[in-house]
This record gives C-alpha cells, structure tokens and sequence, in this order.
C-alpha cells in the first residue's frame, strides 16, 4: 500500500536545493578555473529549476576532474530529479566511493534507492544516513516513510516519533507520523476484530472514533452496544455518561454515573461524575453531600469546589457557595472563569458590591486574555499557512 506518494514526491524539490548549495560551496574553494565555472552554472541551473542544464554542467566538472566526489553527488541528484534513478543511484555511489563521508552521500543514495524499488538498499543506507548525523531528522523522516510503503507502519513509527522530537514543527514529518500511528491503530483493531467480532472491545473503539468525530448520538449507541456485553465495566459507564453530558442529556449522564459509582464505590472521580451531573441536571441537594465528601479527599481547589459552590448557590446557600467559587478561582483553565463570575453572583447576592465588582473585572480580564490567546493562536496558525504555501508554490510536481 503507498501512502500519498504525491507527497513524498513533493519533498524532492527542496532536497534538490541542497546540489546548488553544495555546488555553490565548492565554488569558492575551487583550484580550476574550468571546474569553478562550470560548477557556478550547475549550482544556478539548480536554482531555476533546471535541472538537465545542472546535470549537463556538474558531469562536466566530473569529466574535467573524476575525483570530485561533490560533483558526483550533485549529478546524483539532478538525475534523481530527472527522474533517471538508474543513472542517480551510480552517481551518489560513485561521490560515496571517492568519499565515504560525503555530507548527505547515504541519505540521498537511500532515497534514491528507495524511488527505484530497492527498498532493502534504501534502509541500509537511510541508517547509515542516521549513524552518519543522528540529529537531522530528514533520515528518520525517509525510514519512516520508506517502512510506512512497506507495509511496517510499526516499524515506522518510532523513526518518524525521533524526526517530530528533532523537528517538532516540519509538517511532513507530523504528515506521515499521523499516517503511521494510525495505520498501527487499524492493524491493531483488525487484530483484535478476527480474535473476537463480537467484543465489547469492538463498539467501545467504535464509541471512542465516533467521539473525536463529534458524532455524540452514535457514540451512545455503540457504548449501549458494549454494555449489553459487559454491563459491570465501570468505565463504559463513565465513558457514556460522559456523552450524555456532550448532548446536554444530564438526566441520562446521572443514571450512567450512578451505575458507575455502584460499580465502583468510593471511587472519587465516580462520585464527581455523578454529582456534578446532579448539578447540571436540577438535583443540587443530591450532590451536595458527594461533593462535600469529594472536596474533603483532595484537600485542594479542583472542579469539585466550583460545582459545590454552584449547588449552593441553588439552594440559596451564598456564603457556602462564595467560598467553594473562591476555592475554584485558583483552578487553572476555564473552571476559574466561570468562578469568577459565579463568585461575583455570590458576593451581589450577599450585598458585597465592591466585591461582585472586582470578581467580575477579573472575570473580564481572564474572557479577555482567553480571546486575545486564541486569536494569537488563528493569527499563527493562518501565518505558518501561508509561509508554507509560499515556500512550496510552484515546486509541487503535476500528477
């Protein structure tokens, strides 16, 4: 199976660039004047993209002086790009027979290998590629992709795993890791459906796929479907109440959790799942008893507070509910914006003005700051965009 081989193909253009450096370099330390000029041309045929002109010009330097192992790798790769991997393969052997240490020699010569179907040559040497410089990550990116066509995702996702720590913001590389971790999923799941069609293990993957699609009404169906099969995994309990909660059905969220918490008593997460869908659904009598015993067990601000002063404030209790939302300020995220304004509720109703002020102007400032946040992360995310369009237009090969 080949995996969007348009783009693998599409990252030869910038790798192309490298000749021209290389090329470029090499000019100035040139002793002829013949060899200077004619790798002056090759190195500017490189940068317009003309790559029979660049392949003409650096076999030239290997005609006036054969022991140019630059020149030969060069050639490499203008014929790579040529489309003439016969021809690439010999030449990037040659640079690595004259020298075999040439910066880039194994890296190109797998890729090369790997484009000609000579995929056992192109791992070889992709690792020597790696041996030979450990912190570029274009080698681990190449033996990833090389594993991934193969049909090893396995085998490809600790290369491509090493290529994002190296380079965490290369998107070819986040590209194909996706790929391959994804593929590894869906072997995974093949597995696990011919050693059981019927588990429960089945819907409850299907649960979690329809989850990260946001399709919460599915999701419902298919942990129902696994809890006819495994009615006392508490976790498949939680996992649906938690669906009722995505589709604002708090009262089905309180019988899920309530059988959870049956499954499972004493389990404080269990008893926050109930009682904070008590909570939402009209029943703050009911979970004020649960979270109290939550709040005491973790004897630090947590979401547990927030919910507890909210089912004060339900029954009228403000002074309570004030300090359980002072509480919960100090909780990181979104929980501590929605204190705050429950707080400033809390102080009006007791007739602290100057209080419900100041809570509803930090209230205010975190809003603030969130939106400014998330419009800095829009603004970053339509800028990178754009720098990739640009450095890729025109260089994408037509299919």
């Amino acid at each position: 199976m080949k995996f969007r081989e348009a783009r693998i193909t599409g990252l030869l253009p910038g790798l192309l660039l490298l000749a021209g450096m290389s090329a470029a370099g090499y000019c100035q330390t040139a002793n002829s004047s013949q060899v200077k000029e004619w790798f002056r041309r090759g190195a500017e045929s490189i940068q317009a993209g003309k790559v029979a002109e660049a392949e003409a010009a650096f076999r030239k330097v290997t005609e006036l002086d054969p022991q140019l192992a630059p020149a030969w790798l060069d050639m490499g790769l203008a014929q790579m790009r040529e489309g003439k991997l016969t021809e690439a393969i010999a030449s990037i052997q040659k640079s690595l027979e004259l020298d075999p240490s040439a910066p880039g020699g194994h890296l190109f010569l797998g890729i090369a290998e790997y484009q000609a179907s000579h995929n056992e040559d192109a791992v070889k040497n992709l690792r020597l590629a790696i041996r030979d410089n450990p912190n570029n990550e274009q080698g681990y990116l190449w033996l990833g992709i090389l594993e991934l066509n193969m049909g090893h995702p396995e085998r490809a996702t600790g290369p491509l795993d090493k290529a994002n720590e190296l380079n965490p913001k290369d998107e070819n590389v986040l590209d194909y890791q996706v790929q391959a971790h994804l593929a590894v999923a869906k072997q995974s799941y093949k597995k696990l459906y011919v050693l059981n069609p019927s588990s429960w293990r089945i819907h409850q993957l299907s649960a979690v796929i329809d989850n990260d699609a946001s399709d919460h009404q599915h999701a419902v169906k298919e942990y129902k479907l696994a809890l006819k099969q495994a009615p006392n995994r508490p976790d498949l309990w939680e996992a649906l109440g938690w669906q009722y909660r995505a589709l604002d059905d708090n009262s089905d969220a309180v019988k899920a959790f309530e059988r959870q918490l049956q499954l499972s008593p004493g389990n404080p997460i269990a008893m926050y799942n109930l009682a904070s869908s008590q909570v939402e659904n009209g029943q703050p009598a009911d979970a004020i008893p649960i979270l109290k015993h939550v709040v005491g067990i973790y004897q630090v601000p947590t979401q547990a507070n927030y919910y507890l002063g909210r089912a004060y404030a339900s029954e009228g209790k403000f002074g309570e509910a004030a300090v359980q939302f002072e509480k919960a300020t100090h909780v990181t995220g979104l929980i501590a914006q929605r204190a705050w304004y429950q707080l400033s509720q809390a102080y009006r109703h007791l007739g602290k003005i100057p209080e419900a002020r100041a809570a509803v102007m930090k209230f205010q400032k975190l809003q603030q700051e969130s939106k400014m946040a998330s419009a800095r992360n829009a603004q970053d995310f339509l800028k990178l965009n754009r720098a990739n369009a640009a450095a890729h237009s025109g260089s994408q090969p037509q299919n």
